[in-house]
């Protein structure tokens, strides 16, 4: 499993400045390798530190709204902030802008990250603005965290559930642009549960699995019949592979994974969670039982940055 991770590019990139970059300070509790960095704050709580970069022609089209680009740019770090079980507060971005069209461009990016900013109670408090040939921003956000709340990747046990907060794949016709961060369902769980593991799903159940599992030293099976499909998804291979989800993939025991399932059940408007199969460890990497009742391997396919 861990074998099949380094074939991505961004993980080895990522893995050999975490071995480069190792730091010092004794306030630092998790650095390189989770969606975001943790770092010892005012007593009880730790800060919580994520950046993250939206590239034309990888992140999204040239074309393109400018103004859910702008949105997109600061909910993608919010998303991590979630994952983490946190709130978010302050963001830095940078923008790199192409000369034509310069301030037209920025004035719709800037309305989609305001936008972004004020629905998540977010500061955006300064960065910085250059030219480029393609449009291209840099957010970084600072959230906070109470310590009893911490979510790490690498949490999970032998035996927990896993579970999604909502259909996957076909991100690309559109939803890469209009996800809403599960920043409430996420506090929601770390307040009313014990979560084991968990991080959103950016790069796509496939890879984003076998980084939970790898973290956790465990192996996973997941359920095709399970799987939540987004509206027009048909193919299982989209719900495993499309990436840009911004789901919370996460896991809980058994006992908490049964409790969840009662309060969504005893309440009709309760948040949508749905369980897709349990942690292991009988054997490494993530498999899935078909629902022709076959076993197969999930490799590490998805959203490519590189």
């Amino acid at each position: 499993m861990a074998t099949l991770l380094k074939k991505i590019k961004e993980v080895s990139l990522i893995e050999r400045f975490s071995k480069v970059l190792k730091p010092s300070g004794p306030s630092v509790i998790v650095s390189i390798g989770d969606d975001a960095a943790v770092v010892r704050g005012a007593k009880g709580f730790y800060r919580l530190y994520t950046v993250d970069m939206l590239v034309e022609g990888t992140h999204f089209k040239k074309g393109e709204s400018y103004e859910l680009v702008g949105y997109k740019a600061l909910a993608v770090s919010i998303s991590d902030i979630a994952a983490m079980g946190g709130e978010p507060q302050y963001a830095l971005l940078s923008v790199g802008l192409p000369e034509k069209n310069a301030l037209v461009v920025a004035k719709k990016l800037f309305k989609g990250i305001a936008s972004c900013a004020r629905k998540f109670n977010v500061d955006v408090i300064g960065g910085d603005t250059n030219r480029s040939d393609k449009l291209v921003i840099d957010c970084f956000v600072v959230g906070t965290v109470e310590e009893r709340n911490l979510v790490l990747r690498s949490g999970a046990k032998p035996g927990d559930h896993i579970f999604v907060s909502g259909p996957l794949g076909g991100s690309i016709l559109g939803k890469h642009l209009t996800f809403e961060p599960r920043l409430k369902e996420a506090r929601f769980l770390v307040n009313n549960l014990k979560v084991t593991s968990m991080i959103d799903l950016s790069d796509g159940l496939g890879i984003d699995l076998n980084r939970v599992s790898s973290a956790s030293g465990l192996g996973a099976v997941i359920f095709e019949d399970k799987i939540p499909k987004a509206k027009g998804v048909t193919k299982i291979k989209n719900a495993l592979f499309d990436g840009e989800d911004f789901e919370l993939l996460f896991t809980l025991s058994q006992r908490d994974s049964f409790r969840l399932l009662r309060m969504m059940k005893k309440n009709k408007n309760a948040m949508p969670f749905y369980q897709i199969g349990r942690m292991t460890d009988l054997f490494d990497g993530v498999r899935m039982m078909t629902r022709h009742g076959k076993v197969e391997e999930v490799g590490c396919d998805g959203f490519k940055h590189f």
